[in-house]
């Protein structure tokens, strides 16, 4: 019997997980006021949302501490004060508490690709990362 190959615990970097999906559910969630899903839709998008960022934060966190960008590194807090904290109180809390969760799915699937397009995430000569 041949041996297995050990399996990498963590996808590669340049693997952006489900981005349409991602930023469709973002979309709606960020939708304006008047456009509010009702809270059964707000309840399901909360829990997709949760597993995108998730699998979006398991990425980030490939990546050295000290090529995170200012915004991952707030994105990353502020993810942890979400998921830790829940919903406040009040009758828009679930619906606010949502859309900081898409807000944050955005911001790591922003530096995820950008991390990309620069390669292993260092500036180098001459890249002004566009």
């Amino acid at each position: 019997m041949s041996p297995v190959p050990p399996v990498s615990p963590v996808p590669p970097v340049r693997f952006l997980p489900d981005r349409d999906v991602i930023s469709l559910d973002a979309d709606r969630a960020l939708a304006p006021h008047r456009m509010m899903p009702p809270p059964a839709e707000i309840a399901d998008l909360t829990v997709r949302l949760i597993s995108h960022g998730a699998r979006l934060v398991a990425a980030v966190e490939t990546i050295p501490e000290s090529d995170h960008s200012v915004r991952a590194k707030g994105a990353l807090k502020d993810w942890y004060d979400l998921t830790d904290g829940g919903p406040g109180e009040g009758a828009m809390a679930n619906w606010v508490h949502m859309r900081a969760m898409a807000r944050m799915c955005r911001t790591f699937m922003d530096y995820l690709r950008d991390h990309e397009r620069e390669g292993d995430g260092r500036r180098r000569p001459g890249n002004r990362g566009t």
